[in-house]
Formats: structure tokens, C-alpha cells, sequence
């Protein structure tokens, strides 16, 4: 389990890191300006007086809010995928059950939050004709999705919950048979 969890937690990580490098609609070039001196990288005004700078997010500029949004999910999911590879890496053992819970809701999370930023991705970059047709199903596959998340969840949570409660009951029965009878005078 332990490996098929860090393999996941990896790519998740690795896929987060790219996007952030290597943003959906890309970066400015160094040089795109059409201005023939060689060295001149300056930047220059896009949509509301924003400067578009070499190695810049496009999308940064067309879309700021939507392109903040895809930051936002993007870097969460980064940062749940980096502290899923942190346990994993420390040692903790996984044969406890809290242990695979916490695991479990994590990576439910992760895999939650990739999924948002996957739709903000091609929100930014699919044209709006196309978008508009396809919009509806996006959105009935991602509350699809949230709802099997929030299903999962609410199923591991109960169990952890049904196993704690058991665990006390035993300790509890653990005690009583354990503790010496008071034996009446005779």
C-alpha cells in the first residue's frame, strides 16, 4: 500500500509542479515584441494595464480571476500531495486504522482538488463556443464527483468513528475483567 500511495502522491506532485512552470496557455517569450533590438525584453500593457512580462502566465492576464482560482486549487493540491509523500517518508506505520484513514482522506482531497484545477484549466483555455456546449456536462461530472468525495469520506469517517467506539468498548470490558473481586468476610 505504501507504494502505490507514493507512486500516486508523485505524480500528483509532479503534474502540480508542471503546471505551475508550464501554465495552461503558456508564458510570454523573452522576445515577442517584434522589436528588431535583440536585447529589448521589456514588458508591455495587456488587458486592464496589466504588464504581460517575459516568462509571464498569458492567461494570467486575460483571465485573472479564473487564472487565480486555477493558482489557489493547483497549489493545494500540490501542498496535500508533498505532505501525503512527507508521512509516507517518515515511517509512520500504515497497519494502524486512523493511520490509513488520514491517508485515505488525504489522497481523497488531493485527487478532489486536481480535479478542480483540471476544470479551471480548459475553462481558461477552451474556446467559449466550445465551452458553452460542453459546460453543462462538465459541471454534472464534477458535482458527480464531489458527491462520490463527500460519499467516501462520510463512509471512512463512519468507520473510523464504528472502530474507535469499539476499541473504547473493549478497553472498557479489558478493565472490568481485570480488576480483582472484592471478596466479602466471611
Amino acid at each position: 500500500m505504501r507504494g502505490n500511495m507514493s507512486i500516486v502522491a508523485i505524480f500528483i506532485a509532479t503534474i502540480t509542479f508542471q503546471m505551475a512552470i508550464n501554465p495552461p496557455g503558456g508564458v510570454r517569450p523573452i522576445k515577442d515584441d517584434g522589436d528588431k533590438d535583440a536585447d529589448n525584453t521589456a514588458c508591455y500593457n495587456g488587458y486592464e494595464d496589466l504588464k504581460l512580462c517575459p516568462g509571464n502566465a498569458v492567461l494570467a492576464i486575460v483571465y485573472p480571476d479564473d487564472y487565480a482560482d486555477f493558482l489557489f486549487w493547483n497549489t493545494i493540491c500540490f501542498i496535500a500531495s508533498l505532505s501525503v509523500l512527507l508521512l509516507l517518508m517518515s515511517g509512520i506505520r500504515l497497519s494502524h486504522r486512523f493511520t490509513m484513514w488520514l491517508f485515505s482522506i488525504s489522497m481523497c482531497f488531493t485527487l478532489t482538488s486536481l480535479l478542480v484545477t483540471y476544470r479551471i484549466a480548459i475553462l481558461m483555455v477552451t474556446p467559449d463556443p466550445v465551452w458553452a456546449d460542453n459546460e453543462v456536462l462538465l459541471s454534472t461530472l464534477l458535482r458527480i464527483w464531489i458527491g462520490l468525495f463527500s460519499f467516501s469520506g462520510f463512509l471512512l469517517t463512519l468507520r473510523i468513528i464504528i472502530w474507535g467506539i469499539s476499541d473504547f468498548v473493549k478497553k472498557g470490558e479489558c478493565k472490568k475483567a481485570t480488576t480483582p473481586m472484592m471478596i466479602a468476610p466471611a
